[in-house]
């Protein structure tokens, strides 16, 4: 794994590969489309004139960035038409799966925004909790905790209707 400054050149490989997965991260985290794709759009073009100092996870880079956007939030759209492109329609037939994201995006809402975000970076984006400790700015202990908490709250959801 490479520890450079990704190159400019490289955002619209990095766009293609990553955009989908960091907007669905973001889009559980914050349940706003709007809101994640245009605090997904402001990452990316902070990545454009501001890129990271290496490009080891640009996914969790990406993800921590447009968080701190969209608390910052409203946005104007600034990509609109590439929403489309975010939402597979194969997987919606799926009767099965909308069924498991419903009841995902149940206990995900039990949740607060930071716990939800933990969640997200660790079981969707794959992050350890070190890595996700280093995006929040938080020790991992705070990380393990946080997700402690959640899946906790999470359990006790599952009986709650």
């Amino acid at each position: 794994m490479s520890v450079t400054r990704p190159a400019a050149e490289q955002w619209e490989r990095v766009y293609r590969e990553e955009a989908p997965r960091v907007f669905r991260a973001l889009l559980g985290t914050l349940r706003d489309p709007d809101a994640a794709r245009d605090a997904l759009h402001e990452a990316f073009l902070e990545g454009l004139q501001r890129p990271p100092a290496h490009d080891a996870n640009l996914a969790g880079w990406l993800f921590r960035v447009a968080l701190r956007k969209a608390r910052r939030g409203p946005y104007r759209p600034i990509f609109s038409r590439l929403a489309d492109a975010f939402s597979p329609a194969a997987e919606r037939d799926e009767l099965s799966v909308l069924l498991d994201r419903l009841e995902a995006g149940r206990l995900l809402q039990l949740l607060t925004e930071r716990q939800r975000a933990m969640v997200i970076a660790q079981y969707y984006l794959g992050l350890n909790q070190a890595e996700i400790g280093h995006l929040f700015g938080v020790r991992r202990g705070t990380v393990a905790a946080t997700l402690a908490q959640a899946l906790q709250r999470m359990r006790g959801g599952r009986h709650a209707t």
